[in-house]
């Protein structure tokens, strides 16, 4: 899935080296919102995730392929006409030869929208 488009990188900061803190913007006019429900737009889980990968692939600079995702907890439904920004939490671990990345994902104000465990592996 690419999701050109869909969101812009409004803030980016690396507090240490093994975090990564993003703020997002989400068009909310995009294309996905014209079936993803058309009247009453809800940014779909998958491209939570899927925004969770591309944004572990800037920190790291390479490919990944997601290999594991547990404990994936959708909190709150994202209607980008109510709340368009994202600030996503990734802290990163290398084990056994792959990234392992904690994700916290929250509203501007801190309310939850999204928590996980990712397992990636580099192309």
């Amino acid at each position: 899935m690419n999701l050109e488009s869909f969101y812009t990188i409004t803030t980016r900061t690396e507090p240490n080296e093994n975090t990564l803190n993003v703020t997002i913007e989400i068009d909310s006019l995009h294309e996905v919102f014209k079936g993803h429900f058309p009247g009453h737009p809800v940014v779909p889980g998958v491209a939570l995730l899927q925004i969770s990968k591309e944004l572990c692939e800037t920190y790291t600079e390479t490919p990944l392929v997601m290999k594991e995702a547990s404990r994936v907890k959708f909190v709150n439904l994202v209607n980008p006409l109510q709340n368009n920004q994202l600030n996503f939490t990734l802290t990163f671990e290398a084990k056994e030869g792959l990234l392992k990345v904690k994700n916290s994902t929250t509203f501007v104000d801190q309310t939850p929208v999204m928590q996980c465990m990712l397992m990636f592996e580099k192309i």
